[in-house]
């Protein structure tokens, strides 16, 4: 889980593509091109709940919501990753 409280240090890397502010719409966003670009065998094992203030994977596929955490992490932690999901990221 993702809330408000983390989004501001990384709100920078979201804010530079157009219609992105980095909130838990926009890491859902991410969290769908990080499958689709790095992690196809996540396909449709885990749900997303976002809300403006917060962001959430859920699903009874440990294994799945594991490895979407560390590619999450690795995003939160390397704004170069980051913007490149951010990047090709469709905003709902």
């Amino acid at each position: 889980m993702l809330t408000d409280q983390h989004f501001g240090r990384v709100a920078a890397v979201f804010e530079q593509v157009e219609g992105f502010e980095g909130g838990g719409y926009d890491w859902a966003s991410v969290a769908h091109a990080v499958v689709g670009r790095d992690a196809p065998n996540l396909e449709g094992r885990f749900s997303t709940d976002p809300e403006a203030g917060m962001f959430v994977a859920y699903g009874g596929d440990h294994e799945a919501l594991s490895e979407l955490g560390i590619l999450l992490a690795k995003a939160y932690s390397d704004a170069g990753y980051l913007g490149g999901l951010v990047a090709i990221s469709e905003l709902d």
